[in-house]
């Protein structure tokens, strides 16, 4: 694997925090993103989110794309047992500017999927934001960190709960869980139990770290970071 690879992953497993200046203002403009319904307001609004979410975390400010769009997916056995709720994508930059990506656009682009894999449902408002949150770290890795390959690594994911640990102090009582009537309970999906308040897998991610006893596959994943670095330091 190419230096600047193992770099990256072994950068990315020390940085533990995304420090946020005002959490109490991301709290207000999260909620906000709770009681969006539709493609349009989740992308106003989302956009509203990232802008306050990267001038507190001094990074340029990403595009949002929220298309109105089925999550693609793979199915196995008559189950979905894949789907991408989002990705991040940092363009080239500009030779004229390189703030910018060609056309003055931003470097940063972030996509979410505004329908569920199958039916084609509204994605819960939790689930949306937990994924936009998930791809603002990704942003925040590339253009704060300088994480170019951003791992989805156990530093990645102490970050993104640091993020949302922050939001939802600064709510004080918590996110408003009036606008995911959904929010309390879990959901059965592809034969799974999903906790809408965990960040979702994206794009083949392993699950994150729980504060309860975790399934056998994700307490092995302490083990598989250590074979994972001696692979890299070869």
């Amino acid at each position: 694997m190419a230096r600047t690879r193992r770099a990256d992953y072994q950068r990315s497993n020390r940085i533990r925090t995304l420090p946020l200046d005002d959490p109490e203002a991301a709290a207000v403009a999260a909620s906000r993103v709770l009681r969006a319904r539709d493609a349009t307001d989740r992308q106003r609004l989302g956009t509203e989110l990232l802008a306050l979410l990267a001038a507190q975390a001094g990074t340029g400010v990403p595009e949002l794309v929220v298309p109105d769009e089925h999550q693609p997916h793979r199915r196995s056995g008559g189950r979905i047992v894949y789907s991408l709720q989002g990705d991040y994508r940092r363009r080239a930059p500009s030779p004229a500017d390189p703030r910018v990506a060609r056309g003055g656009r931003p470097l940063g682009r972030i996509r979410v999927l505004n329908r569920t894999p199958a039916r084609g449902d509204l994605v819960r408002p939790t689930a949306f934001l937990n994924t936009l949150l998930h791809e603002f770290c990704h942003h925040y890795d590339v253009e704060r960190l300088g994480i170019l390959h951003s791992f989805h690594t156990s530093g990645f994911h102490a970050r993104l709960r640091h993020l949302r640990d922050q939001i939802e102090a600064g709510r004080g009582d918590g996110l408003d869980e009036a606008a995911d009537p959904g929010r309390a309970g879990n959901s059965r999906r592809a034969g799974r139990t999903i906790d809408p308040l965990r960040p979702r897998r994206v794009a083949g991610a392993p699950a994150p770290p729980a504060d309860e006893p975790a399934p056998a596959a994700v307490r092995a994943l302490p083990l598989l970071e250590r074979l994972w670095s001696i692979i890299l330091a070869r």
